[in-house]
């Protein structure tokens, strides 16, 4: 669980407050206990949890493992078949950015949590994020039954109401209130941001995109959510690519650092705030935009432009070609016929 803020003081995981008295909670066995501590002073509080958690955490006598240790040891005990191997790596390949510097016992449900909404903002539906659960699960399962790992599920701890896959709604901003987000980036992050929009390419994909693969006026996308992909660029997105300064570390887009974006979730919201406050000074209020709205954005005006729709399913990387239909309804009935033909 997540620390919580009382009185402009941040909690421990495990304590919190109600109706001015401190409580203790903990989760064993994939179920959240807790327990007043009957004190209204936090230093006696945090004392009390102390005593509690010794009996009562799962992680008490365990010894204290990684997140990578745990990954790597689900990885080793299951017997895959090569394809099923590849689609789990990749999955891990994404649990690890987030959880890779964690230790397990900080698998809790507040990190879960935080990974679910990260995902969401970078477009993943629910079908996806239950199969990054799922393995989550599974690497839970193995290492409970070993000798000095906790005996818990983080995964149990999520609500277990079924979550029905859902597409949200795209929301289509004006073309100023898109270019007044832009005019709020800077340097190459604008930059990796214009080239989504000029693209379709996803969050992930351009945040690791290698400059070997974006070579020819072209776009090579290999770490993708189905399969290997070209993508044409046009001269206002090559102009992009060619001004990317080389860098020893192979990637086009790099931060000040010289390393790869690993924080445009985060970047992408800063902006929407700053965007929207300077707005609200002239007397205007933005449209709010998600960073996986420039993909959208992207497949609408393709589509606008007489795109074909079985074109734009390839370019997107869609499983379906009902995945691409869902953008007919942003045309006119003649724009949708003949980007159907």
């Amino acid at each position: 669980m997540a620390a919580s803020t009382r009185s402009g003081k941040r909690e421990p995981s495990n304590l919190y407050k109600r109706g001015g008295i401190y409580y203790a909670r903990v989760a064993v066995d994939g179920r959240e206990q807790r327990q007043s501590l009957k004190t209204r002073d936090r230093a006696e509080a945090k004392r009390r949890l102390d005593q509690w958690l010794k009996g009562k955490s799962p992680y008490h006598g365990t010894i204290r493992h990684t997140w990578r240790e745990a990954g790597a040891l689900w990885i080793d005990q299951g017997q895959w078949k090569p394809k099923t191997l590849a689609g789990y790596v990749k999955l891990l390949g994404v649990l690890d950015a987030y959880f890779g510097d964690k230790y397990w016992d900080q698998i809790d449900k507040a990190a879960l949590q935080g990974f679910i909404q990260m995902r969401r903002d970078a477009g993943s539906g629910v079908a996806t994020i239950n199969r990054y659960l799922s393995v989550v699960s599974g690497i839970a399962d193995t290492v409970k039954e070993l000798p000095g790992w906790p005996d818990v599920n983080p995964v149990a701890l999520l609500p277990k109401k079924p979550r029905k896959e859902k597409r949200n709604s795209y929301v289509r901003p004006p073309i100023e209130d898109i270019e007044a987000y832009f005019a709020r980036m800077h340097g190459t992050f604008r930059d990796l941001c214009r080239l989504s929009l000029l693209t379709g390419a996803r969050m992930d994909e351009l945040a690791t995109l290698k400059a070997a693969d974006a070579r020819n006026g072209r776009l090579q996308l290999w770490k993708t959510k189905h399969e290997f992909r070209v993508i044409p660029l046009d001269p206002e997105a090559l102009e992009i690519v060619n001004r990317q300064p080389d860098h020893r570390s192979g990637y086009l887009f790099v931060t000040r650092n010289g390393d790869r974006y690993k924080r445009v979730t985060e970047m992408w919201r800063e902006v929407v705030l700053r965007a929207q406050k300077m707005a609200q000074l002239n007397g205007r209020t933005l449209t709010k935009m998600r960073f996986h709205d420039l993909r959208h954005e992207y497949a609408i005006r393709y589509l606008e432009n007489g795109g074909s729709i079985y074109t734009l399913q390839k370019l997107l990387g869609h499983s379906t070609i009902g995945q691409t239909e869902w953008y007919l309804r942003y045309l006119t009935p003649a724009q949708a016929e003949a980007a159907k033909r």
